[in-house]
């Protein structure tokens, strides 16, 4: 049977379909129309105007997938609203958005610039170190923005597992804006930072790193993932920059000789720039703790609330400092207890000056001067000053306080020690002649009492000697 078109197999079907006279639908005739319209199906899915799914195909015509589309194991869905779901998106070109939304965190690995920059779209060798680079159109009014004489960076990625680049540094020799191209000319290896210039690459990004003459073209901003800073560069003329052409950073600092046996410790961000301009300015320690600014508050006040830390009113970290007592006293806690002066054995203030001006001033009640051959008693009364301030025996503590007989008689006073050990006596010691003073006490002998108090903020001990002579 020859091939029937659609049409006249339609028609076959109708005839049958509409056929009034008896017998007139033989078998042949109804058999002949069944195999017309298979042969038609079998022809149209080899080469007809339908899709297949049991195989490659392919339609010149739009295709509408108004309940969407899945690609792959639910790998991509094309979704009616105009969404798209997938996990990952590669894009060989250029991508435009409208908007574009990061979901909780956006991350850029490498170095990221802020200058002007452009991609090799293709490359042609013109000898002795030129190159003619055209530059990719990113969208249609897209023109490159290099200048003359400009200095060009160009990385390209090796794609290899450790990750390794390859770095061509170029000078801009002339730019055809009308074409997008410019010619380039690669610096020797000697002048380019590692030693080693490669030659530029087909898709390779090409950023402004300085410019050889407009001063207006010798800056550039960039972060940097991998040295952990954030850079601006000024005064660029050529790859490699010296010191003079850091003009600020933020982050880890970079191995420069003006920071050189500054104390710079390495590990932690700094800032750097040539002036800051500050309402508010908070210094912090090593640790990241506000240092203090130290504020004289004058002669001390009962009724005033002295503070080490945050001022409200001033605005700042402050420490105040007073005067009592002959002394230079700062605030050891948040708030010195109102009212409480500041002196020995006060932990809310610490002695910065006179704190080492101690004294002892030894008296005798009875007077100085005692009979030999008669009895007498006295009491012997010590007195310890911090500078102005009279210490009291119950701040000092017994326990560090000693008293000590010296006389002719080392047998004796050896004895008369281990009785009046540490710890027994304390600012006042009472003396009996007939028991406190060698057998062989007569006229023209010497006995002494000394003490001695261990105070824990003075590096030695303090000593005082009263001595009778008859």
């Amino acid at each position: 049977m020859a091939e029937l078109t659609f049409q006249q197999i339609f028609e076959m079907c109708r005839t049958v379909r509409d056929e009034r006279r008896t017998h007139a639908n033989t078998a042949t005739r109804v058999g002949e129309t069944l195999i017309a319209l298979l042969q038609h199906i079998a022809q149209s899915m080899e080469d007809g105007p339908y899709l297949r799914k049991d195989r490659e195909d392919a339609t010149e015509f739009l295709v509408r997938f108004l309940a969407g589309l899945i690609i792959g194991d639910n790998k991509i869905r094309l979704n009616p609203d105009g969404s798209i779901t997938c996990e990952r998106l590669t894009v060989t070109g250029s991508a435009l958005f409208n908007e574009l939304v990061i979901n909780h965190q956006n991350v850029l690995e490498g170095d990221t610039y802020f200058c002007d920059r452009g991609i090799i779209d293709a490359m042609e060798y013109l000898g002795n170190g030129q190159y003619k680079l055209t530059m990719r159109k990113e969208y249609e009014n897209d023109v490159v923005t290099f200048h003359a004489y400009d200095v060009l960076k160009c990385s390209m990625n090796n794609l290899d597992r450790a990750r390794t680049y390859k770095t061509s540094w170029m000078r801009v020799d002339s730019v055809d804006t009308t074409a997008n191209t410019m010619v380039v000319t690669l610096y020797d290896n000697e002048d380019v930072p590692g030693g080693l210039n490669y030659a530029p690459d087909v898709a390779a990004r090409v950023i402004r790193w300085g410019n050889q003459v407009d001063e207006t073209r010798q800056q550039v901003w960039f972060v940097s993932s991998k040295d952990g800073r954030i850079l601006f560069l000024q005064g660029v003329t050529q790859p490699i920059v010296h010191d003079y052409n850091y003009g600020a950073f933020l982050g880890l600092p970079p191995d420069l000789d003006f920071l050189k046996d500054q104390h710079i410790n390495y590990n932690h961000p700094y800032l750097y720039a040539r002036g800051l301009i500050a309402k508010d300015f908070i210094t912090l320690d090593y640790y990241g703790n506000p240092e203090f600014k130290p504020r004289d508050r004058g002669i001390w006040k009962s009724d005033v609330q002295y503070i080490r830390g945050w001022d409200e009113d001033a605005q700042g970290y402050y420490v105040d400092r007073v005067w009592w007592g002959g002394c230079l006293w700062q605030a050891a806690v948040d708030k010195p207890t109102k009212g409480k002066e500041p002196r020995f054995n006060n932990a809310d203030w610490v002695c910065l000056l006179g704190g080492s001006n101690m004294a002892i001033d030894i008296i005798s009640t009875a007077g100085d001067f005692f009979p030999a051959g008669k009895p007498w008693k006295t009491t012997l009364v010590a007195s310890v000053w911090n500078a102005e301030m009279q210490i009291r025996e119950e701040e000092i503590g017994k326990e560090n306080i000693t008293w000590q007989r010296l006389s002719n008689d080392a047998q004796g006073d050896i004895a008369w020690n281990i009785q009046h050990a540490t710890g027994t006596q304390g600012l006042t010691l009472d003396v009996d002649s007939t028991v406190d003073v060698p057998g062989n006490w007569e006229a023209g002998s010497e006995i002494g009492f000394q003490i001695d108090i261990s105070l824990p903020e003075q590096p030695e001990v303090l000593s005082a000697r009263y001595s009778i002579i008859m």
